[in-house]
């Protein structure tokens, strides 16, 4: 009988102990610093006192005030105004991102990608975070380097892992559509959140994109095998790793331009949308002809002069228009547009447009489908930012083309309309240089501030810089990103979700080459010792998870998307146990 009273009581006291244990692994509060005290030997303690006493360093450099970065931009050493600030250079800093990214969207309207397409507009995708980077080690003193340069790392990592994780999981949850016979069936979605029976896929050229970002990574070993091996102190490895950096990005920019065929897609896609603009600027100009306009000045599509038009087209009087009546309709009205066409050139589009059009697939659109579809086109036409006078002179001023397989940028207008509102191919370059020259000015110019404020952060709220930019930068430099890659996965179509998918995998070896090399160089620049093993580990741990994945299939079904969304909480703890509990450096 006692042996049986005993038992229970072992129980709860062995209970009790690992309770204790795992709260003093966990959080033990310290002067400000979480501190995992009692657990390793006494290496890890020494570490802790390191850490304490760079604590204590950052509270008196805090009571000390800031410097104003180039005795200019306002800077502040409480919790508040650190906060302000952070606010404030971040929305800086997507205002550039997001200019940078208009300008090489435009030259994609009047140049053939190949060359653009593989090498600037990957470079320029960069440039926001290599901004960030070189600035956070360039700074101040070696001391300062050295806590600021976490900045660096943080942002390079949590750049990685958002774009492996919210981008690639968050275009698979929008552009989900129904799988039959393991493959995703574009546009069609009736399943609603099934996890298995709803999901994208992508063509064959896409894994290639992931094998080439996986490969890429192994370049974070070149300075951390000689860490691993006892000597961080040596600046060498990161000079030679920074070196290999940018031959991988050279050799990864001619890779881009000989093989075009991610180029080939997003020129696909820019003539689709121009199609879709003709097709609205042609249905303008038949309005016109007869007294009216097709868009109001408050940008509603005004439905009597759709009808006409419509009704007009409809020879048999069905109610609905068959593609040999969309064929006359646009042929009739591109002539009347003095627009050069034939059948044979438009006989491609004409399916696209049906496609779009057609809403219920049954070969036929009825006067409410095209409504639908050219409110869907006005709301994309709204969103264009390289014309002038709103929406009335976007449709304006579009090129009267209606796409006969040539690049709308490459066309040149004939037509000398009387407004003269109509934008050349120089005018489109013009505009494009300052669009991106004047993000490159707003990021170069407000990259060294938001480091300093991220720093202030970090010391004010003594949250380790590292997990301050890796939550923060990355969505002020990546936004512009963020947000292109998860309005094109909501079409919903193949040809999409690979581009989609496509760019994050670029993006992120983009990171891997031109953003770690850069890191590299300021680092045996400023010969600073590389102690950054967990967050290596890290990053190159969730680039191979998904890399895997993306590798070994093309379907990828709607729970894939919650196992690549856990991939930033998961990147977050790891470098958190890495550091503070098995006490790596």
């Amino acid at each position: 009988a006692g042996q049986g009273e005993m038992e229970p009581r072992l129980k709860f006291v062995f209970v009790v102990a690992c309770f204790i244990v795992v709260v003093q692994m966990l959080f033990v509060y310290d002067g400000g610093v979480f501190a995992l005290e009692e657990i390793l030997a006494q290496g890890y303690r020494s570490r802790m006192q390191h850490e304490h006493m760079r604590r204590s360093k950052q509270v008196q450099e805090v009571e000390k005030g800031c410097e104003e970065t180039y005795g200019l931009f306002p800077c502040s050493s409480s919790l508040p105004g650190s906060i302000f600030l952070c606010l404030m250079y971040g929305a800086l800093l997507l205002k550039g991102a997001n200019l940078i990214s208009d300008g090489s969207e435009l030259l994609l309207e009047v140049l053939d990608p190949g060359l653009i397409g593989g090498l600037l507009l990957p470079v320029l995708g960069a440039l926001p975070d290599s901004a960030m980077i070189v600035m956070s080690g360039l700074g101040g003193t070696p001391e300062q380097a050295k806590e600021q340069v976490a900045v660096g790392i943080g942002t390079l990592a949590g750049s990685t892992i958002m774009l492996l994780s919210i981008a690639w999981g968050g275009s698979l949850w929008v552009g989900r559509c129904d799988i039959e016979d393991g493959m995703a069936i574009d546009r069609r979605l009736t399943r609603n959140f099934d996890l298995t029976s709803t999901g994208v896929t992508t063509d064959q050229s896409t894994k290639l994109n992931a094998y080439i970002m996986m490969a890429s990574a192994l370049l974070y070993l070149t300075p951390q095998i000689p860490t691993f091996m006892g000597q961080p102190h040596d600046p060498s490895a990161a000079g030679l790793g920074g070196i290999l950096c940018i031959l991988a990005l050279a050799a990864y920019c001619a890779f881009q331009v000989l093989w075009p065929e991610l180029q080939k897609k997003k020129k696909e896609a820019a003539h689709k949308k121009f199609l879709k603009h003709s097709a609205i600027v042609l249905a303008n100009e038949f309005a016109k002809s007869a007294g009216t306009i097709l868009v109001a000045e408050n940008g509603e599509l005004k439905e009597e002069a759709l009808k006409c038009l419509f009704d007009k087209y409809d020879a048999d009087k069905s109610g609905t228009i068959e593609k040999d009546e969309l064929r006359k309709m646009m042929m009739i009205l591109s002539k009347s547009a003095n627009t050069p066409t034939s059948i044979g050139e438009i006989d491609g589009d004409l399916d696209f447009l049906m496609q779009e059009l057609d809403r219920d697939g049954d070969g036929q659109i009825t006067f409410d489908e095209m409504k639908g579809g050219l409110r869907r086109w006005l709301k994309d036409l709204e969103k264009e930012k390289y014309t002038k006078g709103g929406l009335q002179g976007s449709i304006e001023s579009t090129p009267l083309l209606v796409a006969g397989g040539e690049d709308p940028a490459a066309e040149e207008s004939d037509d000398e309309d009387e407004g003269g509102e109509e934008l050349t191919a120089s005018q489109i370059y013009m505009n494009s240089a300052k669009l991106m020259l004047g993000g490159t000015f707003l990021v170069a110019l407000f990259s060294d501030p938001m480091v300093d404020a991220v720093s202030s952060f970090s010391k004010a709220s003594q949250i380790p810089a590292f997990f301050v930019s890796f939550l923060v930068t990355p969505f002020a430099s990546n936004a512009s990103e963020l947000v292109s890659s998860l309005q094109f996965a909501k079409k919903k179509k193949r040809k999409n979700i690979s581009l989609t998918y496509s760019q994050v995998y670029g993006a992120v070896t983009m990171n891997n080459t031109m953003c770690l090399g850069l890191f590299l160089l300021v680092v045996w620049y400023r010969n600073l010792d590389w102690n950054f093993s967990s967050e290596v580990v890290t990053t190159m741990s969730m680039i191979f998870a998904l890399g895997v994945v993306s590798c070994t299939r093309v379907t990828f079904p709607l729970y894939m998307a919650f196992f690549s969304l856990s991939l930033y909480p998961i990147a977050l703890a790891l470098v958190y146990f890495l550091d503070y509990v098995v006490g790596w450096q």
